[in-house]
C-alpha cells in the first residue's frame, strides 16, 4: 500500500486519500492515537512546519500510518525522504556504538540484586520489631488497672 506513497506526488494527499479509503476520519484517527486533529490535518496538508520537531514528528508519521492500514516504518521512509530531518535515520544504531560489545547480565548481578532486596527487607522487619509503640487511645492492655487503683484514693 506504501507503493502509492512513494510515487505520489503529493505526500498529504495519497495519506488522505488512503486514510478515507480505509473508511476513516481524522477524528477516528485522532481519538486512537491521541494526536490533536490539527497535526494530523498539518500531515496530510503536508504543512511539516506545524508537525512537532524531532522524534515526535517521526511519532506522528508512524501513528496515523498505523491507523490507516500503511506499514509505518515505510511509511516513515518515504516521509523522511521528502522531509529530511537532522535525526539520524530509523533503524538499529550504526557506527562506533553498533560496534561495543553487549555485556550480558551475568549471575554476579542477580546475587547481588537478591542480597540487597534481603537486606531491604530484614532493616523494614526489625524496624517494625522494634519500633516503640505509644498507647492508642481506647487501649485497655495499659494503664487501665492503673486509673481504677488511684481512683478510690482521691478525695472530693
Amino acid at each position: 500500500m506504501t507503493v502509492g506513497l512513494e510515487t505520489a506526488e503529493d505526500f498529504g494527499l495519497a495519506l488522505r486519500t488512503t486514510r478515507e479509503a480505509a473508511g476513516r476520519t481524522l477524528r477516528d484517527v485522532a481519538d486512537v492515537t491521541k494526536l490533536g486533529v490539527r497535526t494530523l490535518d498539518a500531515l496530510e496538508r503536508n504543512q511539516i512546519d506545524r508537525l512537532p520537531p524531532g522524534i515526535f514528528r517521526r511519532a506522528v508519521v508512524r501513528a496515523y500510518a498505523r491507523e490507516v492500514g500503511l506499514d509505518p516504518e515505510e511509511t516513515l521512509r518515504v516521509f523522511l525522504g521528502r522531509y529530511p530531518d537532522a535525526l539520524p535515520p530509523p533503524g538499529p544504531p550504526q557506527g562506533p556504538v553498533a560496534d561495543l560489545p553487549v555485556r550480558p547480565r551475568g549471575w554476579t548481578s542477580v546475587i547481588l540484586t537478591g542480597l540487597a532486596v534481603g537486606v531491604i527487607v530484614a532493616l523494614v522487619v526489625a524496624a517494625y520489631l522494634l519500633w516503640p509503640r505509644s498507647a492508642a487511645v481506647g487501649d485497655t492492655s495499659r494503664g487501665a488497672g492503673t486509673v481504677a487503683a488511684a481512683a478510690p484514693g482521691r478525695t472530693r
